[in-house]
């Protein structure tokens, strides 16, 4: 599979939206419904850093994120705002899966070894939210967050920045903690369809 590190395929990773803000490097339909959300009371933890580490230290309340590639760790530190962002190299695979030794709200497991990820965080989550991007390429790490967690599986396939081709970025809600997702404006349609809110997904 394509690798979002890689300089050869991808000379500029810096995409951004209108206003010339980082968004992640999501799918769009999966952007847009995060884009929906108030995380601004909520700790996140990411495994693999980008323009994403950047887009949810202006959304949460604090972050803890880890990457393994030393070349792209020193692009994205250069970016980092260290008061609200906690940003740690970890070349070591135990470690690096390890990190993640408390609770988060939201966790974003988009960087290596993601099955491990995936096993470790679902030992200790009990927050409201993980999200797992090209889960389309890693089946099994989302049958691990599936059939261990049980939580919602929202699936959202299209396009998203930088790549020619479409993919799946999958969010898991947490059934029992629904509630403290709260939008910052209600979800709705460009084509004029009926607005829908998460209680009506639910219900």
């Amino acid at each position: 599979f394509p690798t979002r590190r890689s300089s050869d395929l991808f000379p500029s990773h810096d995409n951004a939206d209108n206003k010339s803000n980082p968004i992640p490097w999501y799918t769009y339909p999966a952007t847009e419904f995060l884009e929906h959300l108030d995380f601004s009371r909520m700790t996140v933890f990411e495994y693999g850093s980008g323009n994403s580490t950047l887009w949810w230290a202006s959304k949460s309340k604090s972050l803890l994120s880890v990457e393994d590639d030393k070349a792209w760790y020193s692009k994205i530190a250069q970016k980092i705002q260290a008061e609200k962002t906690q940003y740690f190299l970890k070349t070591d695979k135990k470690e690096y899966v390890e990190i993640a030794q408390q609770q988060a709200d939201v966790f974003i497991i988009d960087g290596s070894h993601r099955r491990a990820c995936a096993e470790h965080v679902v030992k200790i989550a009990g927050g409201v939210m993980i999200v797992l991007d090209n889960s389309d390429w890693f089946p099994e790490t989302t049958e691990v967050l599936r059939s261990s967690l049980k939580w919602i599986q929202i699936d959202f396939h299209g396009f998203g920045p930088i790549n020619g081709y479409t993919w799946t970025t999958t969010i898991f809600i947490n059934p029992k903690r629904h509630q403290e997702l709260v939008y910052v404006k209600k979800l709705g349609s460009m084509c004029g369809l009926k607005q829908v809110s998460l209680e009506d997904k639910l219900c």
